[in-house]
């Protein structure tokens, strides 16, 4: 591919901090898919050129919210521009060496300590409503 086609993710926000109730990280590993006129398959991993398969990191998290972080989360999703905005999350299992979990949040998303360059992977705001509090699912893909 030549150079420049595509232009560098550049975030200008981040993610509200928040605890989640459940946090999973899966990968995928893209790949080339190629048929030849005899039918036979070519298949292979996208790699970083000295055979490193190149993994994209799926992030799916969900959150117990009280109203007032509910209007906040539903802010920020709109204020994205959509869904396909990139902007900084921060994973609270990558801290900085020898301190504890979830010490990692900058608001200002200046400390690289776990820091992502993310994406909504769903294109609508979903929300389940209980009594007291709003529990609200996040799936990100990390596009940087």
């Amino acid at each position: 591919m030549p150079a420049g086609n595509l232009a560098a993710a550049s975030p200008s926000s981040v993610f509200p901090q928040l605890l989640y109730t459940s946090f999973s990280e899966g990968r995928i590993y893209p790949g080339l898919f190629q048929t030849l006129h005899d039918g036979t398959p070519l298949a292979s991993l996208i790699t970083d050129g000295v055979n490193n398969p190149e993994s994209i990191r799926t992030y799916t998290l969900t959150a117990k919210l009280t109203a007032s972080q509910a209007a906040t989360f539903v802010s920020f999703y709109e204020g994205l521009n959509g869904p396909l905005t990139p902007f900084f999350w921060y994973n609270p299992f990558e801290p900085e060496t020898g301190q504890p979990i979830g010490s990692n949040y900058d608001s200002t998303g200046d400390s690289v300590y776990g820091r992502h360059t993310v994406k909504f992977t769903n294109a609508e705001w979903s929300e389940i409503t209980n009594i007291l509090l709003s529990g609200a699912p996040f799936s990100f893909l990390e596009v940087a």
